[in-house]
């Protein structure tokens, strides 16, 4: 019997772990990536881009078509060197289905920006040194809101 339960919960773990680490859709828009999961995304800023409203809309558009009406999160995973525009976020504060939202920063200084961001949006903000773990937490935020 115990074999039985091993074998279930080896089941479930790959199958959280496929869902997890394959997105329903990539979509390249231009001034980055976004990875299109159940109910979250993830995006990645190519290089020395200057990351304001107009920026915000491509990808929160993309995001808004994807899920619809349905409650989702947002994971921003920084790895390349971009500016970005704190005040976008009170336009993103008006997005009633965006629930969460996480920055996987590698470096202090991204950190320590991606503290001062966090200030300005209401929802359940969370700043992480991975991608895994970002997923993992946004998984259970959008679940539990």
């Amino acid at each position: 019997m115990a074999a039985f339960f091993y074998f279930l919960s080896c089941i479930i773990s790959t199958s959280l772990y496929f869902k997890m680490n394959n997105p329903l859709e990539k979509l390249d828009l231009g001034i980055g990536m976004l990875e299109l999961y159940d109910c979250f995304a993830i995006g990645y800023i190519n290089p020395n881009i200057d990351f304001s409203d107009s920026e915000r809309k491509i990808f929160l558009d993309a995001c808004l078509a994807h899920f619809r009406e349905k409650p989702f999160g947002y994971i921003s995973v920084r790895n390349n060197a971009y500016s970005i525009n704190p005040i976008i976020y009170i336009n993103l504060n008006k997005v009633e289905n965006l629930k969460a939202f996480a920055i996987v920063a590698f470096s202090e200084i991204g950190k320590g920006n991606a503290k001062i961001e966090g200030q300005f949006f209401k929802n359940a903000f969370k700043i992480f040194d991975n991608k895994k773990e970002a997923m993992v937490w946004m998984k259970k935020t959008i679940e539990n809101s």
